[in-house]
């Protein structure tokens, strides 16, 4: 089973409980479920026979808001992942970068085996003095194929800005 890199989809609940926006119009504080969707390519892997396997694998996709808020939605996503397969376990972990129709980046990085942790630290624009975190479920799609994978990734975010 693959479970590839980007930050998506089950973000917490989107808390509008008067969440100030910043200047640059994202809320200062808040909490949401994001849906990733992700396909990826493994780009390198090594098969350790018994002792298991390596893979870089990249990743593409784009990354919903499933409570219908307008920040963050629809935010294109770029990973790249890290993969180890080993007899005790599977685990994976990444970095993405997510852009907006504004061009502004939101920077994250995760880790985790069929469930997860991601965060996010900062990015540009809007986005600079942002940090969250949450929690991250994986589902592969049916029919994956030898060297391509697509999957979900439901995350659950929490976020604020860091203090000045």
């Amino acid at each position: 089973m693959h479970v590839g890199g980007l930050l998506f989809a089950t973000f917490g609940l989107f808390s509008l409980a008067a969440p100030a926006l910043a200047a640059d119009g994202f809320p200062e504080t808040g909490s949401t479920k994001l849906a990733a969707y992700q396909v990826c390519r493994t780009v390198a892997s090594v098969d350790m026979g018994l002792a298991g396997s390596q893979a870089a694998t990249e990743c593409v996709g784009i990354v919903r808001n499933l409570e219908g808020d307008k920040a963050p939605d629809n935010l294109a996503s770029h990973c790249v992942e890290d993969t180890s397969a080993r007899p005790e376990g599977y685990k994976y972990s990444g970095s993405c970068v997510l852009t907006d129709s504004d061009d502004d980046k939101l920077y994250m990085t995760y880790e985790g085996s069929k469930t997860g942790t991601f965060k996010w630290a900062g990015g540009t624009g809007k986005y600079q003095d942002i940090v969250g975190s949450g929690g991250l479920r994986v589902l592969v799609a049916p029919g994956s194929g030898v060297g391509q994978y697509a999957y979900t990734l439901n995350l659950d975010v929490s976020w604020s800005h860091k203090a000045k």
